[in-house]
């Protein structure tokens, strides 16, 4: 399995290698010139999405709450078909080349600097989260008892080819990895069930859409922090700015809502299958690719798993480095942009080896994010050409909503971000009805 895993990240890094001859500008730097096809958006866009959350902690929070663990991934699927319906093709029409750059061109600069600094900062903890999950992954794929070493080099790989092809070497290298994951977690779905016995009926017989563990509530509170990143996030924009047109960018982001939702079942029915046989004591996927599965199937699990977590985090030092240098210096160097990728890449790397839980880390990026950002972003782009904004205001209300975040993580106050949100909420739409001249003043 180290073989594997060496080989499988000499591959990554040649692909990041061979695509730094091809970035001739910072578009093609960072959305890959704006020209690609739906079948290679949608595969970049679910290889984007499908992390560490989605596999590691998605199996291990079904152990905790049954089927409705599905909702992390379910409350995904439903962003995404709302962004297809109201923002892909807007958004991709307006040129941007960030999301950032997208709330410059609805709001103004102020807007761009603001959003800027707020996901460039909590991407950074979104990618440590794969670094995070990628060192429980190592444990077992080679039997060493200290990974950090490899947790390391791999990491280090991850970085450098981000840096070295940008977006040109990410889109590529999604295609293979979204296979590699979706390949290993149905073939270690089929091989459970069918050794079992037990089929598709024993699954079905476990299908709740709530229970007494996640409630009305729990599901509207996912949906707000969780579902609102699928919305409006600056991975899955990207993804957007990357196709060759509106339509492309809309018909792919349906795509990947419909595989996600799918792949969101497999998931939970590996977590449903260890919850059932006892597995328990670690991390689930990591258990059954120890214990439970034949060597084939755990090696393709493996090292789906492993590209699950590449792929997001490749992304989010992406969206990051991206941000700061267009969005926040307003630059387009390409040169300071790869040590942005650098930067990143090892603050999230420090993170990731001082902290272990892959939930924990992503919901404190999210509760930042979302109230911050999501809603008065929404308006402004609804808005965009049709009715001026009042800047004071929905920048207020983009930091009032972005401090609450904070603030909940600091002081442990859960239901804090979601008051964010409606704060920001109410702001924005406030921005909206100041009349028009006075709106032009601000």
């Amino acid at each position: 399995m180290l073989i594997a895993l060496l080989a499988y990240a000499a591959v990554m890094l040649a692909v990041g290698l061979y695509h730094v001859r091809h970035v001739g500008s910072f578009r093609e730097f960072v959305i890959a010139g704006g020209r690609q096809g739906s079948g290679l958006v949608t595969l970049s866009l679910l290889a984007s999405m499908i992390g560490g959350s989605a596999t590691l902690g998605l199996a291990d929070l079904t152990l905790k709450l049954g089927f409705p663990a599905f909702w992390w991934l379910g409350v995904g699927s439903a962003g995404l078909l709302l962004q297809a319906w109201l923002l892909s093709a807007r958004v991709r029409n307006m040129g941007a080349c960030t999301l950032p750059d997208v709330a410059g061109i609805a709001v103004g600069p102020e807007a761009r600097a603001l959003t800027g600094l707020i996901i460039a900062v909590t991407w950074t903890g979104i990618v440590a989260a794969q670094f995070t999950a990628l060192s429980q992954i190592f444990s077992v794929l080679t039997g060493l008892d200290d990974t950090r070493a490899l947790l390391i080099a791999v990491s280090l790989v991850v970085v450098a080819y981000t840096a070295a092809g940008g977006q040109l070497s990410v889109l590529r290298t999604d295609a293979l990895q979204f296979a590699l994951v979706l390949g290993g977690v149905a073939a270690a779905c089929a091989w459970l069930y069918a050794a079992s016995g037990e089929g598709i009926g024993a699954w079905l017989a476990g299908v709740e859409p709530l229970n007494d563990r996640f409630g009305w509530s729990d599901l509207g509170s996912l949906f707000l922090l969780v579902g609102a990143t699928y919305f409006i996030g600056p991975d899955i924009f990207s993804r957007n700015l990357s196709a060759r047109d509106g339509a492309t960018a809309r018909r792919s982001t349906v795509i990947a809502a419909v595989v996600l939702f799918g792949f969101g079942l497999l998931v939970v029915a590996l977590g449903q299958w260890a919850a059932a046989h006892g597995v328990n004591g670690g991390n689930v996927l990591v258990l059954l690719i120890r214990d439970h599965l034949p060597a084939p199937v755990a090696l393709l699990l493996g090292l789906g798993l492993v590209s699950a977590l590449v792929s997001s985090a490749d992304t989010c030092l992406m969206s990051a480095a991206s941000i700061l240098e267009h969005d926040f210096l307003r630059r387009e160097s390409v040169g300071r942009t790869r040590v942005f990728v650098l930067l990143i890449g090892g603050v999230s790397l420090c993170v990731a080896l001082l902290k272990s839980d892959i939930i924990g880390l992503l919901l404190a990026a999210y509760s930042v994010y979302a109230p911050g950002v999501v809603v008065p972003l929404f308006v402004a782009v609804m808005a965009h050409g049709r009715r001026p904004l009042c800047r004071p205001l929905w920048l207020t209300g983009v930091a009032a909503g972005g401090l609450c975040g904070f603030a909940s993580g600091v002081a442990g106050l859960p239901g804090l971000p979601l008051v964010g949100m409606g704060v920001s909420a109410v702001l924005a739409v406030a921005a909206l009805a100041v009349p028009v001249r006075a709106a032009a003043r601000s």
